[in-house]
């Protein structure tokens, strides 16, 4: 009996080692739905900050199928290289394919047929095709739209909302983009007030880092506007809408729905 014991042991010591072997030599990690840069930088033994840097990540936007490198040299960020024939742009946080096609004096279509692309769905880190050699691939149409010349106060709170709701989510994206935002406007469904009444503009208009705020239900809802897409649509990331409280979800909302919400700028 004790010799199957220590047989069996054994067996599940090497087992655990051999994963925790595998984990340590992986060089790259395929995001999974629900996962975070700290769950995977906690996998892999490094930090967030060593993580985005290793993948030229400028915020902690991660999407579903996203491949990361987990070792290896840091990534240089938005830099577009030459290659024959064209460059390749690594997507930068906020980018959408109109913004790109703008850079480079091309069309979002030809470069959807460069990349096999069938959608406008493109995340942070993904390398691109583009023609010709463009600029240095720093995105700054897209950035520069994502105030629209809104006067946006800027707030150093703690973040004091409630773990893993829409609201602590939403504060923390506007902290990540340098647009931090007051900590005592309460529920969402009272965002709309308390920002006008904290000197920030509300309209119908959606910009890349908005808030998308509605009254809708008990408590209302926010969301963050992270991509306008050329069709109309927009891409939100949000918490506790189509998951448990602390998961990320992403969620775009159609042309026709997008003035159902409010955008805090």
């Amino acid at each position: 009996m004790q010799k199957k014991y220590i047989t069996a042991l054994i067996g599940t010591t090497a087992i655990s080692a051999l994963a925790s072997t595998h984990a340590q030599a992986a060089t790259t990690h395929t995001v999974k739905s629900g996962e975070s840069v700290w769950s995977i930088s906690h996998k892999y033994g490094i930090s967030i900050t060593k993580l985005k840097s290793l993948n030229g990540l400028t915020s902690n936007l991660i999407f579903p199928n996203q491949v990361l490198k987990v070792s290896g040299s840091s990534s240089k960020s938005s830099k577009a290289t030459s290659s024959k024939g064209g460059s390749v742009y690594t997507v930068k946080a906020g980018d959408s394919l109109s913004a790109i096609a703008a850079k480079y004096g091309t069309t979002y279509q030809k470069i959807m047929q460069l990349n096999g692309l069938d959608n406008f769905f493109i995340y942070p880190g993904q390398k691109l095709k583009v023609p010709g050699k463009g600029g240095s691939g720093s995105s700054s149409a897209s950035n520069s739209s994502s105030n629209g010349g809104y006067y946006t106060p800027v707030f150093c709170h703690q973040n004091l909302y409630t773990w893993g709701q829409c609201t602590w989510h939403v504060f923390n994206r506007r902290s990540e983009i340098g647009k931090g935002i007051s900590t005592y406007w309460w529920n969402a469904n009272n965002w709309d007030n308390a920002s006008v009444a904290d000197g920030y503009t509300i309209d119908y208009r959606p910009t890349v880092g908005s808030i998308a705020q509605t009254d809708a239900g008990y408590y209302g809802h926010v969301a963050f506007v992270e991509r306008i897409n050329s069709n109309g649509s927009i891409l939100v990331s949000e918490m506790n809408w189509s998951a448990a409280p602390g998961y990320v979800t992403y969620r775009t909302i159609p042309a026709y729905q997008v003035y159902n919400y409010k955008y805090i700028h």
